[in-house]
């Protein structure tokens, strides 16, 4: 019998990454073990404790990614046999995004609450990666506090509901292959936890990965249809692959986060227009003017000559007008004014209406 050996020189990153897959694994096998290789132990090496292993069995990789209709519905199978152990979502350790340890550690009964503790965690560490960037922010928080609970609340309310299905967590191109022996799909590096099932499904969305052929997820709909309201399936996907497309952006430095800021903006502007647009008004208000680099950023094209000392002593200058709207759009959602990522969950109010996309 063959063996698969994975370490990790990590220190404690690499403990938590291999304690992860393992568990992710172990619960993974014990609900579809064809589709999941069974992990045999994980642990540290003796000669260097810096370093971290994890014990499965082998499987040889052959194509990857495997064939949608055979693959997509194992893949369903697992979602829909799996059963929370406490009828929660989360897990009952922290697992890892490649590298990114995730908010899984925990149980909750609402999926919209795990979710935004999710993605603010990741918003979070894109900050500290590459810097605050103020459009971006507003953004996020307006998913955050606002998309978030409009999309993700109605799955769980009107007498609507949905279970925690155990997911892979890091489902793409490279994490799931057919096995050269059977020809039966496999996925593995995993880092899972109790989800929406349609969660999975966000990471598939990039059109950098193979499994965002329609093909792949057109089977997996005809296996695991779409939670109700159906509608609005297309803009829970694209609200999962925020999450994805984040963690890509941290460990991948790229244009993923100007993707990241563009797909959220369309969030904004088809569910939150007013609010959006008053944001965005506020932006170039006070605290641009009181930064002339990011003034210039935001409103100047690189050939246009403006001399800033004299710009700056107009805007001050200008009537109490602007400060006003400028004070009412930063009042709005109370974003302007935080510094941390709030992991509290903010109730949408009761009239907000979906609008059209702008």
């Amino acid at each position: 019998m063959f063996m698969y050996l994975q370490t990790e020189k990590l220190g404690d990153t690499g403990r938590v990454m291999m304690q992860g897959e393992y568990e992710s694994l172990k619960a993974m096998h014990a609900v579809s073990p064809s589709l999941v290789p069974e992990p045999y132990g994980w642990g540290q090496y003796d000669d260097d404790p810096e370093t971290y292993f994890l014990l499965a069995e082998f499987r040889d990789v052959g194509e990857q990614p495997p064939h949608p209709v055979n693959f997509t519905r194992r893949l369903a199978e697992m979602h829909i046999k799996s059963v929370s152990p406490t009828g929660k979502f989360g897990f009952h350790i922290t697992t890892c995004h490649s590298k990114l340890p995730q908010i899984t550690d925990c149980w909750e009964d609402s999926w919209a609450v795990l979710y935004r503790k999710q993605l603010a965690h990741m918003i979070k560490l894109d900050e500290e990666k590459h810097g605050p960037w103020p459009e971006f922010k507003i953004v996020c928080q307006l998913v955050l506090d606002k998309v978030i609970p409009r999309l993700l609340e109605p799955l769980q309310s009107g007498g609507r509901s949905i279970k925690p299905c155990l997911v892979h967590g890091n489902l793409w191109d490279e994490n799931c292959a057919a096995d050269m022996v059977t020809g039966e799909p496999f996925i593995f590096d995993a880092g899972s936890f109790y989800a929406h099932n349609e969660y999975e499904i966000g990471n598939w969305r990039a059109v950098r990965h193979r499994l965002s052929a329609t093909r792949y997820v057109k089977n997996y709909l005809r296996n695991f249809p779409p939670s109700a309201p159906k509608h609005e399936w297309d803009d829970r996907n694209l609200l999962y692959s925020l999450r994805f497309d984040l963690g890509t952006a941290i460990l991948i430095p790229s244009e993923q986060r100007q993707i990241v800021k563009e797909n959220m903006t369309i969030l904004c502007k088809k569910f939150f227009p007013n609010e959006y647009a008053a944001l965005q008004n506020g932006l170039i208000g006070l605290p641009l003017r009181a930064n002339p680099s990011l003034r210039r950023a935001a409103t100047y094209s690189e050939d246009q000559q403006v001399d800033e000392e004299e710009e700056d002593e107009t805007q001050f200058e200008e009537n109490d007008e602007e400060d006003i709207e400028e004070e009412t759009a930063s009042k709005l959602l109370d974003m302007d004014a935080k510094d941390d990522w709030d992991d509290q969950t903010t109730v949408v109010d009761e009239d907000q209406q979906p609008r059209s996309r702008l």
